[in-house]
């Protein structure tokens, strides 16, 4: 899913993940995390003609839709964004993570193994609706057994500053097969934003941190950089 779909990435990535995968993408605001899966998730399933799920917590539909046109971005049809707004406007006391479920399962009796891909957007956002502690900690291992459980390819995304522990809130840092952590340096009196593997199971890859732009149609790898 990874190998392919982000140019400059066979650069430090060299074999792909197999299903059941979960993925962090994490890192600051602005670090162009979301553009990030959706290009890797868009560029997959206009490959393979599979279906994916992008569930965003935080964004509107037409939200993210129009961040992924500004990033040169076209989404395929077989991609459903689904977004919780509404549902966090009327009902206080929702359980995300269970109604995501009932959402994942609805897909999968529908469309079977053609469901491949899940994306959650974002953690952070879960988090900051209910209280981090052991119980909220179990629920996350649960999910992340839920999603795997379910044979798919999975990104999540959350918020992390830099220096901060791939733990973050819970233990989705443990608990994940992979972790790219995005970032923003300053370099000659700019900003850059940066993309790095730091973690992924059974995937040959080196830990090079990479320079991250827009090209004409969304992210791309531009090269290490040294300090």
């Amino acid at each position: 899913m990874f190998l392919g779909n982000l140019p400059g990435i066979e650069r430090i990535m060299f074999n792909d993940i197999q299903a059941p995968y979960i993925s962090l993408i994490t890192g600051p605001p602005g670090s162009l995390k979301t553009g990030t899966a959706l290009t890797f998730v868009s560029n997959y399933l206009r490959q393979t003609g599979e279906f994916g799920l992008y569930c965003t917590i935080e964004e509107t539909v037409d939200s993210l839709m129009r961040g992924a046109s500004s990033l040169g971005l076209s989404l395929p049809q077989n991609l459903q964004i689904t977004d919780f707004t509404e549902l966090r406007r009327d009902n206080d006391e929702m359980d995300y993570l269970k109604f995501t479920k009932k959402m994942i399962q609805h897909f999968k009796r529908e469309r079977g193994d053609q469901f491949s891909v899940f994306v959650l957007d974002s953690i952070g956002a879960i988090y900051s609706l209910t209280n981090v502690d052991e119980k909220m900690r179990r629920t996350m291992f649960n999910f992340f057994d839920f999603l795997r459980s379910q044979n798919l390819k999975c990104i999540c995304l959350t918020e992390r500053q830099v220096g901060e522990f791939a733990e973050l809130d819970g233990n989705e840092g443990f608990l994940a097969d992979g972790i790219i952590s995005m970032g923003l340096d300053r370099r000659n009196g700019k900003l850059v934003r940066t993309f790095q593997l730091e973690k992924m199971r059974h995937v040959r890859h080196t830990m090079e941190k990479q320079a991250i732009d827009v090209g004409p149609n969304g992210p791309v790898l531009l090269g290490p950089l040294f300090d």
